[in-house]
């Protein structure tokens, strides 16, 4: 039998990065209107919205995907930690 080696700690620590991936992608026009607004040159900042705004699709996708796989990610190191936090005990009980 082969033994399961998990970083739970690890997977919920994912799980926290990938939520603040998509808080970044939520607010990604938001900023690249910023920029826009700062570049200093009409035709560059032209380019950064239109950029911004036609992949404003792709990031939506993209969103759904990145918060799925965080809420993921944080469930399998949770429910690990508590599988293993009732293994242990019931290991216990049985001494």
């Amino acid at each position: 039998m082969s033994d399961l080696v998990l970083d739970t700690d690890q997977l919920v620590e994912t799980g926290h990065a990938l939520r603040g991936v998509a808080t970044e992608f939520e607010s990604a026009n938001d900023r690249s209107d910023y920029v826009a607004d700062h570049v200093g040159n009409h035709d560059l900042a032209d380019k950064v919205r239109d950029f911004a705004h036609k992949w404003k699709i792709t990031r939506e996708e993209m969103l759904a995907d990145i918060k799925e796989l965080a809420e993921a990610a944080s469930a399998t190191g949770e429910n690990f930690q508590q599988l293993d936090k009732d293994l242990a005990a019931a290991i216990e009980g049985e001494k």
